[in-house]
């Protein structure tokens, strides 16, 4: 009797002590704290604390109404993780817009995969979206995508071969490079020509966060340097989003803006950008919505935003191995 009672005082304290914690991490930009590298950290948080939910759930003991209230008061934030896929409606005038960091069509070799460019073509083919903002586009390796007579391609660095790059079915003018000083990335914006309106288009590629399944900050020997190594990510991705937020305020058309952000849906770089736009994941995603491979650790960090006036009917993250990172494609309606 004693020891369950000792067990059952053990896991209230674990379970009180990561609700604080998490809740601490939700409200840090209120509070004025600056943990960017932490706030990575809130999807596993909010897994450990959904298992204590189960588990004093389905042993009737009272500390579950702790996680319900802790719940009920994080709703907003639990379905930045998680969304329960509603309905969705087909319009047959849609525009169907596609994001997706194809990482220089395999460039190096990452990936054990023969063909991998034919590949990704044939996706595009099979899913047949009406616009494709790329990142991290090869513009050599590149397949033809015949099927889209308007391609505008920029690269990241002064004649490089890669960058971003948009291709549509429907016309496109004013492409412009968005330069990020000091950085391997970049973007690009573009106008959209459709239904007689103009669109705007920024495809963006925010600074990488540079780890890969082999690093991890529990292991002595690396965690010091993945964790500076971040410090200074972020640092620089504050700087683009600054950068960044002043373009896109000079903008009066409607906007549709496709990133890889390279940061979860709880940090600030988020917030700034989807402030006053669709998410939309959040309008019509299911699922964890995960768009990185990263072993035990739902990341989510590719979006499609877009103008409020903007209705997203549809939303889908494609679970395909030909990248590090999965393509996202959204259905929208425009007027």
């Amino acid at each position: 009797m004693k020891k369950s009672k000792f067990l059952f005082k053990i896991l209230l304290f674990l379970n009180l002590f990561f609700i604080v914690i998490q809740q601490l991490l939700l409200e840090s930009s209120s509070l004025g704290l600056e943990l960017p590298l932490l706030i990575l950290f809130i999807p596993i948080l909010c897994l450990i604390n959904l298992f204590f939910f189960s588990f004093w759930f389905f042993r009737f003991k009272w500390p579950v109404l702790i996680s319900i209230l802790f719940f009920l008061a994080n709703l907003s934030s639990w379905q930045l993780i998680y969304q329960i896929k509603p309905n969705a409606i087909s319009i047959s005038e849609s525009l169907k817009v596609m994001s997706f960091n194809v990482r220089a069509f395999n460039r190096f070799k990452w990936l054990d995969l023969k063909k991998v460019p034919e590949s990704i073509e044939k996706f595009i083919q099979k899913k047949s979206p009406d616009i494709i903002c790329f990142q991290e586009y090869d513009n050599k390796l590149s397949p033809n995508f015949d099927e889209y007579k308007f391609k505008i391609f920029k690269p990241y660095k002064n004649n490089g071969r890669v960058g971003s790059c948009i291709v549509s079915k429907y016309p496109l003018i004013n492409g412009k490079e968005i330069v990020f000083e000091n950085s391997l990335n970049g973007g690009m914006q573009s106008d959209l020509i459709w239904k007689r309106d103009t669109l705007r288009i920024y495809n963006i590629h925010f600074e990488s966060l540079k780890i890969n399944s082999k690093d991890t900050i529990f292991s002595s020997e690396y965690s010091k340097k993945i964790i500076n190594k971040l410090r200074k990510v972020f640092t620089i991705q504050r700087n683009q989003m600054s950068m960044f937020l002043e373009l896109i305020h000079k903008n009066k058309l409607p906007e549709i803006i496709c990133t890889d952000l390279n940061n979860n849906s709880f940090s600030d770089i988020y917030n700034f950008i989807s402030k006053g736009r669709n998410d939309a994941f959040l309008e019509k995603g299911s699922g964890f919505g995960s768009t990185y491979r990263f072993p035990f650790f739902p990341l989510r960090i590719d979006y499609i935003f877009t103008s409020k006036n903007i209705k997203v009917l549809d939303f889908k993250t494609y679970d395909i191995n030909l990248s590090d990172h999965k393509p996202i494609l959204a259905k929208l309606q425009w007027p």
